[in-house]
């Protein structure tokens, strides 16, 4: 009886972790019961209790028009782990070069379970800017090429785990496959940076290259993207030159800073 009262608690966990990273996702504009339920693939009553205990606890609210966001509680815990958490303020100075340089716009991301999480944005001179995820949002991981580029660098059964998980979700992605990620993420290992094209956004292009640990774990991942009439040969190996520049600098920095650097959320 113990076990399956355990086994019985753990999958309550999880499934509230479901439902927080899907508000997390949506939490500009909302998110809607029916869809919580259809995503997590639980039935209405289930969702809404998780949904009230969620509410409860301030990890979530409920705004008027009946769409879910995060809750006071939860900016309170993002903001006491942003005290010993220096990913950003660290790679920030080197991701707002690398936008000035390449003119085009830079992304840092890092691993939320099996997601990509944008951490920072920064947008060059270009004046076709590229807006494909704000910072704050989320998507899986191997879409776009930060998130190549993180899941790239990951161990081979996290990589499985992690394809299995969006088998689906990826499909949404103009026909991303896992197939066709799994030939991707060869090409990038090869490679030692990411190239995607026309999957996140339509029309656009993007190079990703990760920041690893001293043992290889990737910590967190920078891109760049723009419209694909402006990644010429030309542009595409000068992108590719800045952005091996920017993350080695950007692990250097990482590597001596002071703190603890967990690798995911």
């Amino acid at each position: 009886m113990k076990k399956a009262a355990s086994a019985s608690g753990t999958q309550s966990v999880h499934r509230a972790l479901q439902i927080l990273r899907l508000v997390s996702t949506h939490n500009r504009q909302g998110i809607r019961l029916s869809d919580l339920a259809a995503q997590v693939q639980l039935s209405k009553p289930s969702v809404h209790r998780l949904l009230r205990e969620l509410t409860e606890t301030g990890l979530l609210m409920q705004a008027h028009n009946r769409l879910f966001h995060l809750g006071q509680f939860a900016y309170e815990l993002g903001l006491m782990a942003s005290s010993h958490y220096s990913l950003h303020q660290v790679c920030a100075p080197f991701v707002e070069q690398l936008a000035q340089e390449s003119g085009d716009t830079v992304f840092l991301v890092m691993r939320s379970g099996f997601d990509s999480f944008c951490l920072d944005r920064q947008t060059g001179s270009y004046p076709i800017k590229v807006f494909s995820i704000e910072v704050g949002n989320r998507q899986p991981m191997g879409v776009g090429a930060g998130g190549l580029a993180l899941l790239s660098f990951l161990s081979e059964a996290e990589r499985d785990a992690v394809l299995a998980e969006h088998s689906e979700a990826l499909l949404q992605f103009n026909g991303l496959s896992v197939e066709t990620v799994k030939q991707l993420i060869d090409a990038t290992r090869q490679r030692g940076y990411s190239h995607i094209s026309n999957h996140a956004v339509a029309g656009v292009t993007g190079f990703g290259m990760p920041i690893l640990d001293r043992v290889g774990t990737p910590l967190a991942a920078i891109s760049v993207t723009a419209i694909n009439d402006r990644m010429t040969p030309e542009h595409q190996r000068q992108v590719i030159h800045l952005l091996n520049r920017c993350t080695q600098q950007a692990r250097e920095a990482l590597l001596t800073s002071r703190g603890s650097l967990p690798s995911r959320a």
